[in-house]
């Protein structure tokens, strides 16, 4: 694949979210309007999960955000969040000279010319991308099989895209272990990113073809 240009950004999560480019979770959205379902909706756990990946990934962001919780909230996730940041490849990660944490991104798809974004957890160009993920399971198998039900083939492609990072990683942080992790990852070419970047192109397609579902789609962000 030919390389891609993009832009990497530093924008506040409102000016983000409003941003009219497309991101995984609009085209999550097209594809639940297509099945005649309902949107997409952060639930409360989700809202912890964002907690815990400040924590981890934003400590210095960490402070001031823990005092909107209770004491023993802030003190659970930050037990969790220390955990998750002494594990020997998290740690390494955070520490690489070129890392980019939370960075906007900002790009034109080849193949439809839409113009997209995403809000990878880490990557290193050149290197791999990485999306972190709460969870409620313990062990590695339940945790894998969570993850391989749901979409995130897409995800990880999608923010792929314009990277084109060698590795794609999830490292999951088990919310009712004291921070247990379970680490997946898959080469640029394994089948399962194939397979999510193709899905990403079909509803990419559908949606450049289709200007009533492209406003659709937009117009069911929360």
């Amino acid at each position: 694949m030919s390389k891609i240009a993009y832009d990497i950004v530093d924008m506040p999560e409102a000016e983000y979210r409003a941003h009219p480019a497309l991101a995984n979770t609009d085209l999550k959205n097209a594809q639940m309007h297509l099945l005649n379902q309902p949107p997409f909706t952060p639930k409360k756990a989700l809202r912890e999960g964002t907690y815990l990946h400040t924590a981890i990934l934003e400590p210095e962001k960490w402070v001031d955000m823990q005092k909107k919780l209770t004491a023993p909230q802030a003190n659970k996730i930050g037990r969790i969040a220390a955990t998750a940041r002494n594990y020997p490849l998290l740690n390494e990660l955070l520490s690489h000279p070129d890392v980019l944490i939370e960075k906007c991104i900002f790009w034109k798809d080849p193949l439809t010319g839409l113009e997209c974004k995403a809000k990878p957890d880490l990557f290193i160009e050149g290197e791999v991308v990485l999306d972190l993920k709460t969870t409620s399971r313990n062990m590695r198998q339940a945790f894998e099989k969570q993850v391989l039900q749901k979409d995130f083939d897409r995800q990880i492609s999608f923010y792929n895209i314009p990277i084109q990072a060698p590795i794609a990683r999830v490292i999951g942080v088990s919310k009712t272990s004291k921070g247990r992790l379970f680490r997946l990852e898959w080469n640029k070419e394994d089948e399962y990113l194939v397979h999510g970047r193709k899905k990403a192109e079909v509803l990419l397609k559908k949606i450049a073809d289709d200007a009533t579902l492209h406003e659709t789609a937009l117009s069911l962000r929360k």
